[in-house]
């Protein structure tokens, strides 16, 4: 749960009530059990350890309950050797030590409750930047994404932004990183009219956008519910108007029970995606299906010329040069990077030169197809 830019975030106080039962215990044993049932609500929520020592640590300062914030904070200074400790959380500490020896207040007494509150509290920052490069630590935490999906045109652009948004459940107001898609227009060659195009519900996220060259349909990648597991690919019909249809999802003939990202096509209908939750060779491994007007064909992996033992994100193709190009951290886990590859396009569908098992052949054997309806499915 990383803390980025965002235009406000309050403190939620009144969340402070949750735990305001702790100060009602007087009995060692209730309040040894209290503490545990607060470190597991926080564990069942998401929140790393080491969030949970800070949070449980100022919940009960604020609380004036010194005795389990000190125990918590001497837990967060534990599991955090090796990590930064802003002084802030030792001085409450010292604090917090001293009124459990002496129980007398200053008159010049800190404003504990504005100073913790800065912890919580994020700098505004601009609207979203036109172009935005995650690079990846791993296949599920990581994220690489390119920086604009455009019209054929070259009118209309896509993109998809990394915010940091209050979660809809929670003790306390930490934001959670999530993605939103927007539109931008190419006005006499400036991108202008940036606007979030809302293709899933709120605190949910939706990325990877690639638009199709006539601009019709925008292809991404989203958490909503209704996934088949953690991320699947969705499609939504782009309106004459610029509005977006209802977004569809592509079916099990794409999705997984894990994560099915980064779509990007090629030759009008192809749809080349990630995933780590089919067989293959490590990691994500690149995919391929057939998409029409009302049908889908299977997946297609494109084997081992394409895929590694690790991460590989995307390929777009180069018809006037014959070649094709992978994205992958094969070079090393912390490292996009390009791979190039040749191709050429037969009568049977792309093919990978030198290549034994015709990795790149896509889909045009009509024997091979298996049709869904699920694309257009309600």
């Amino acid at each position: 749960m990383k803390r980025s830019p965002i235009n406000k975030i309050a403190f939620a106080f009144m969340a402070l009530l949750v735990f305001s039962t702790s100060n009602a215990q007087n009995n060692n044993q209730n309040e040894n059990t209290q503490r545990i049932d607060d470190y597991l609500e926080l564990l069942q929520l998401g929140y790393s350890e080491i969030e949970i020592f800070q949070d449980l640590g100022n919940v009960n300062f604020l609380t004036e309950n010194y005795e389990a914030a000190s125990f918590w904070y001497e837990k967060l200074f534990k599991i955090a050797q090796t990590e930064t400790i802003p002084e802030s959380y030792k001085e409450r500490y010292d604090f917090a030590l001293n009124r459990l020896t002496s129980n007398t207040k200053s008159s010049n007494e800190k404003d504990w409750k504005t100073a913790i509150k800065q912890d919580y509290t994020i700098k505004k920052t601009n609207a979203p930047e036109a172009v935005a490069i995650n690079m990846p630590n791993s296949s599920v935490k990581g994220d690489f994404s390119p920086a604009m999906s455009i019209t054929q045109n070259g009118k209309v652009a896509f993109f998809s932004q990394a915010i940091q948004s209050k979660p809809e459940y929670g003790i306390f107001s930490k934001k959670e990183v999530v993605h939103e898609i927007y539109r931008a227009e190419n006005i006499n060659g400036e991108w202008k009219n940036f606007k979030k195009v809302v293709v899933c519900p709120k605190h949910y996220s939706a990325k990877h956008p690639t638009v199709s060259a006539d601009g019709s349909r925008l292809f991404f990648a989203s958490n909503m519910p209704g996934t088949y597991g953690k991320y699947d690919i969705y499609v939504s019909e782009i309106k004459t108007d610029g509005r977006l249809g209802v977004a569809k999802n592509l079916g099990s003939k794409v999705n997984t029970k894990k994560n099915d990202v980064y779509p990007s096509l090629a030759d009008g209908s192809l749809l080349f995606y990630a995933s780590d939750g089919r067989k293959g060779y490590g990691g994500l491994d690149l995919f391929a299906v057939q998409i029409e007007k009302n049908s889908i064909s299977k997946s297609i992996n494109l084997g081992s010329k394409i895929n590694s033992a690790y991460d590989d994100f995307s390929l777009s193709l180069s018809p006037e040069n014959g070649m094709g190009y992978v994205m992958s951290n094969r070079g090393s886990k912390n490292t996009v990077s390009q791979v190039a590859i040749t191709y050429s396009k037969s009568g049977s569908g792309f093919v990978a030169q030198k290549d034994d098992n015709e990795l790149l052949k896509l889909l045009n054997d009509k024997t091979e197809t298996d049709y869904s309806s699920t694309l257009f499915d309600n």
